[in-house]
């Protein structure tokens, strides 16, 4: 089985390639740098720009996977609101291309395709994004599931992790700060759930190998505001939690508005599969584990 992940040198593709669940599942990925992050993990690698459409068509048709496992998108919310055109070109556009070749696609989205009033919610929730982040990831969602039944749809939030050339995470943003004896302004207002990238990768091919399609929420299993996760990572450490001071949303006066009371809830995964994700204090212990390892 070939499945072609597009974005496999981020964070989560990175993950995706590593949580590969056997040997019969042929890996090819593309990326926009001219070489793969993970090649021993690749039976084949593209630069490819995903914007435009004739040349992810052509890596598509090259490669004829059985499966497109979309791990790309713009997922700056800020930028999103700034730029709607772009973020409608990548978040939903290009997915829609993929889409379109009638090959099942496992494509990402997001908490934010909810208002955040009523969280955390079930996959059958009612959608009501605030953001333009959030309005392309719902529309992407629906161009998905309208071209093939065994399409999947992987709902997931505050993703982190480490994976080499990575971003700083806000574990390790809260943690370094912490050490440094710098001060570090939390927001109590935003609640949902922090998810390891691991477990997300883990989580679809889960869902795949299983048979499984349709809408799946892959999140966390703890439930928490962004005050609170990072009262836990000072707790782990044994770090001053008084450098965290706390601060609403609204000062921060960002570009986007975020859906506040928001988490996704994973009974419907754990039901279909089994599998259970991590709450915080494990995730940070999983990653503690992996830090010699992953550069």
């Amino acid at each position: 089985m070939k499945v072609f992940i597009i974005g496999c040198n981020g964070l989560l593709g990175q993950n995706l390639l590593r949580a590969r669940p056997s040997d019969a599942w042929e890996l090819l990925g593309s990326g926009l740098e001219g070489q793969a992050v993970l090649p021993e993990s690749l039976s084949g690698y593209k630069n490819v720009d995903i914007s435009k459409r004739a040349d992810l068509e052509a890596a598509i048709k090259g490669f004829a996977p059985d499966w497109i496992f979309n791990a790309a998108a713009i997922t700056d919310v800020d930028l999103c609101e700034r730029e709607p055109a772009l973020a409608a070109l990548i978040n939903r556009d290009t997915v829609g291309w993929m889409a379109a070749t009638g090959i099942p696609v496992v494509h990402v989205s997001t908490d934010y395709v909810f208002d955040g009033e009523a969280g955390p919610y079930l996959e059958d929730a009612p959608t009501r994004p605030l953001s333009v982040y959030g309005a392309t990831k719902l529309e992407s969602e629906k161009l998905v599931l309208e071209q093939s039944p065994r399409s999947l749809i992987a709902r997931t939030m505050t993703l982190w992790g480490r994976g080499k050339g990575g971003k700083t995470s806000f574990v390790d943003f809260v943690r370094t700060s912490l050490q440094a004896g710098k001060t570090v302004r939390i927001v109590t207002d935003q609640w949902g759930n922090a998810t390891l990238a691991e477990d997300l990768a883990m989580g679809i091919w889960k869902l795949v190998t299983g048979g499984h399609s349709g809408v799946y929420h892959v999140a966390g299993s703890e439930w928490n505001s962004r005050f609170q996760w990072a009262e836990s990572i000072a707790d782990h450490y044994g770090l001053d939690k008084s450098l965290i001071q706390p601060c609403l949303t609204a000062d921060l006066k960002q570009a986007a508005r975020r859906p506040l009371k928001s988490g996704l809830r994973t009974d419907k995964l754990t039901a279909d599969t089994g599998f259970r994700t991590r709450d915080v204090a494990a995730q940070i212990r999983r990653m503690d584990n992996l830090s010699q390892s992953i550069g």
